[in-house]
């Protein structure tokens, strides 16, 4: 049995500093998947709404 490696991270690539510019567009582009995500979460919400509403209302 093999082990399957998921992520393969360099330690010299982890030790070098990133510069301003390097964090304020990785802050953006996680700015952007929260967004999406907090989107998502929204709509799930919306729909669980929608089906508990469908179950009591369905009751009486």
């Amino acid at each position: 049995m093999s082990v399957n490696r998921l992520r393969i991270d360099s330690v010299k690539a982890l030790s070098q500093k990133k510069t301003p510019e390097q964090l304020a567009m990785e802050n953006e582009q996680l700015r952007g998947k929260v967004s999406a995500l907090e989107s998502q979460l929204e709509d799930t919400q919306m729909a669980l709404c929608d089906v508990y509403e469908l179950l009591v209302g369905g009751e009486q």
